[in-house]
């Protein structure tokens, strides 16, 4: 039997509206304090002659301070949204707490309701399942309502594609904003809309009622590392079109849509998580090019609930220079900027829903500016909400957390802008009925849940979900040259994929019942590339196969997206994007040598298609590298299968005809 090598011997485990609410936040002006502390002072006065009028005046006035500063935390607490993506309450260091927050404990509660916080932002460290995600937010939200105070953001980032915090079982992730721009010619803006649709539909049953989605910066660097195929396109207008076609659709379901990251960072070749990229375009590239998604979708029928600013300097736009915390100078980030904020977003722009910041805890920020200087001049700069402004892992971080709202509300004071800012967002919440999730018992919803996830009922909105993710993945899938080499008619394949995960779902997707036939069984072998293999070995297995295939992820995926399938040795030692590359090239070369068939297929960006065209007789772009593993007892007969690699194989065999045409172009 051919390619007896064993691939993988070690599996690991895979990581996995009756109610109204009617407690609104009354604010007292700072006369009525100062009254109500001069009556108070005076009748003191009357029993003690040593008190003074002097001292009734500073009294007075101390005591209306400190009732403003009250008021002004109050409206701080509605402009914050905090992640309690871990916490620990044996209070182990924030930096080493790793506890999964699943059930919220009392003291972070009574963070939520005594600084009177606006709203929490979930990640995948704080979902298990259903019932655990319903029971989680709705325990926040009764918390918040019997505390009087106003219902809570409950936020998470579900773009589609990499970006999907729902565990694939609970929520289809769909293959991303980029796969949907690679339908457009013929789809135009239907994928866009089912997809958002679907995605809003599951959401808000769960308790989650705000989605930082879509992203609409425009992809027009090829090195960028962080928006990539989360970009629809490279083409603003096209960007604007899917980008408002998502919005509308999503808030149609109720759940508040977030457009990002403005005014663009689409242009960038530094990850803001990890630094402060720079955008070197002119004001009128600015505008024909970044910033016209934002303002088409910010102009149509169905404007955003939020926009979200992003962790990039883009001088055209604003070149002031501030004093960073290390004593140098920086372009000030449009996150912290009032001509970006205020002046273009607000102003210009025409913009009338909530301006939120990015994450604060980001390097682009936390780098350059304490946690006191970015929440202030965030909202000096125009900003309604700011994202994970302080990290609350422990009850030292609950206690300084607190310290910071209190300095912070002596520095903003009570202003216009703040009580403006202030009733924006108490307007959306009810707009978009924040409290009509307690309107039903939790039974209700988890009754509601359960039917959502039926796999008996093929009109569940979980088996839609599964019909639109393989429809997109079919119409997504990209001939980027070499159409006339297809259909591929060997049997006998040899696959290069970046990781074990890849090569298991390929195997899967090549031996599906409808490819088997007896008279040409399929002999397949596949090498995973996350630690390079031994070239000998490559050749070997080259020698007796027909075709060779590569599969290409850049920029280079994380280890958390392996899947778990790949020795622990081999992960230690993870080659680099680029040793990946010169591994793989050497292996096609050798392949054109023998006169093999060689297909190249980028499961990300496609951009590395060009570079290997003297040496691919076919590339073909999935724009997506999801994979989704059953969950097993036994977790060796684990499953891993993908929609766009099923697609990509029918595209291979000539069972599908190609539809996808790629939204970047490759020069």
């Amino acid at each position: 039997m051919l390619f007896q090598q064993v691939i993988c011997k070690k599996r690991v485990p895979v990581l996995g509206l009756n109610f109204i609410f009617l407690g609104m936040l009354v604010l007292f002006s700072v006369s009525f304090y100062a009254v109500g502390a001069s009556t108070q002072s005076l009748n003191a006065d009357s029993s003690t002659s040593s008190t003074t009028k002097t001292g009734l005046s500073k009294v007075s006035v101390k005591r209306a301070s400190a009732e403003t500063i009250s008021a002004t935390k109050d409206m701080l607490g509605q402009k914050i949204i905090l992640d309690f993506r871990y916490f620990c309450e044996d209070n182990t260091p924030s930096s080493h707490c790793r506890t999964p927050m699943t059930v919220i404990p009392a003291s972070l509660l009574n963070v939520l309701s005594t600084h009177n916080i606006g709203g929490v932002i979930l990640f995948s460290e704080n979902i298990q399942n259903t019932e655990q995600l319903i029971t989680l937010n709705y325990t926040m939200q009764q918390h918040m309502v019997k505390a009087g105070r106003q219902p809570l953001f409950i936020a998470v980032d579900q773009e589609g594609g990499r970006v999907a915090r729902l565990p694939s079982e609970m929520l289809s992730p769909f293959a991303g904003n980029m796969a949907i721009g690679a339908t457009f010619h013929q789809r135009g803006s239907a994928f866009a809309q089912s997809v958002a649709s679907h995605i809003g539909q599951a959401l808000l049953p769960l308790g989650i009622n705000t989605n930082f989605a879509p992203s609409v910066d425009v992809n027009s660097e090829p090195k960028n590392p962080v928006i990539n195929v989360r970009s629809f396109s490279e083409k603003p207008e096209q960007v604007a079109a899917l980008g408002l076609a998502f919005v509308s659709a999503m808030q149609s379901t109720g759940v508040m849509s977030a457009i990002k990251h403005f005014p663009g960072h689409g242009d960038t070749h530094v990850d803001s998580h990890s630094g402060l990229p720079q955008v070197t375009h002119t004001e009128a590239q600015a505008m024909e090019g970044d910033i016209l998604p934002f303002a088409n979708i910010i102009n149509s029928a169905t404007p955003p609930a939020m926009v979200m600013s992003a962790h990039i300097q883009y001088p055209s736009l604003d070149d002031t220079t501030i004093i960073d915390k290390h004593g140098m100078s920086q372009i000030v980030p449009a996150t912290l900027s009032k001509k970006i904020l205020s002046n273009l977003l607000r102003n210009q722009l025409g913009y009338q829903g909530l301006i939120v910041t990015d994450a604060l805890d980001m390097a682009g920020i936390t780098q350059f500016f304490s946690h006191e200087e970015a929440l202030v001049s965030a909202f000096s700069a125009g900003a309604d909400i700011a994202l994970m402004p302080f990290t609350i892992r422990n009850q030292d971080d609950i206690k300084k957390f607190a310290l910071l709202l209190d300095n912070a509300a002596r520095r903003v004071s009570e202003s216009a802008f703040l009580r403006a800012s202030h009733n924006r967002i108490l307007k959306a919440k009810q707009r978009f009925a924040l409290q009509n999730f307690l309107s039903q018992p939790m039974s209700w919803w988890l009754n509601e849940a359960k039917e959502n996830a039926s796999m008996d009922n093929h009109n569940s909105l979980k088996n839609r979900g599964i019909e639109v993710e393989k429809a997109l993945s079919k119409s997504s899938v990209t001939v980027l040259y070499g159409k006339d080499k297809l259909p591929i008619t060997t049997s006998r394949w040899l696959a290069l994929m970046p990781d074990a995960a890849r090569c298991l779902a390929f195997e899967a997707a090549l031996t599906r019942p409808r490819f088997t036939d007896t008279n040409k069984p399929l002999e397949f072998a596949c090498l995973p590339l996350t630690a390079l293999p031994e070239t000998q070995l490559a050749i070997n297995l080259l020698k007796q196969a027909d075709v060779l295939v590569v599969g290409n992820i850049s920029p280079l995926h994380a280890n958390y997206e392996l899947g778990g399938f790949d020795l622990p040795e081999h992960i230690t030692r993870r080659a680099s994007e680029n040793d990946v590359m010169a591994f793989s090239k050497k292996i096609m070369r050798t392949a054109k040598t023998q006169s093999k068939t060689v297909i190249f297929t980028p499961l990300r960006m496609p951009y590395k298609a060009q570079d290997v065209k003297e040496l691919a007789d076919v590339a073909i772009a999935t724009f997506s590298y999801a994979v989704n593993i059953t969950k097993q007892s036994d977790k060796a007969n684990q499953q891993v299968t993908s929609y766009s690699l099923n697609a990509l194989a029918d595209v291979l065999m000539g069972n599908a005809l190609v539809e996808g045409r790629s939204p970047v172009s490759l020069n």
